[in-house]
């Protein structure tokens, strides 16, 4: 591989993990958002529901089980935006 190449890898590589590290961030502030709706308060409150998770992958997986509450309770008449 030549320097050249190496060099756009390592470009490539640090692109993807800025696409998932905002993927990731969108998702925590939607989920947060949700919590809010659902319960009240302000957003500090409902994002301490996912700082207290026991690192990124417990964190990720409780965003992630918060997403799936929604997409199985949504209505896709009243939201034209849900793509489920």
């Amino acid at each position: 591989m030549t320097s050249s190449a190496r060099h756009l890898a390592g470009r490539l590589d640090a692109a993807r993990r800025i696409a998932g590290s905002l993927t990731r961030r969108a998702a925590l502030h939607e989920a947060i958002g949700v919590v809010r709706g659902r319960d009240g308060g302000t957003a500090w409150q409902a994002d301490e529901r996912f700082r207290a998770c026991d690192g990124d992958v417990q964190r990720d997986a409780e965003v992630a089980r918060v997403a799936a509450e929604v997409e199985a309770t949504a209505d896709p008449r009243a939201d034209p935006d849900w793509g489920g």
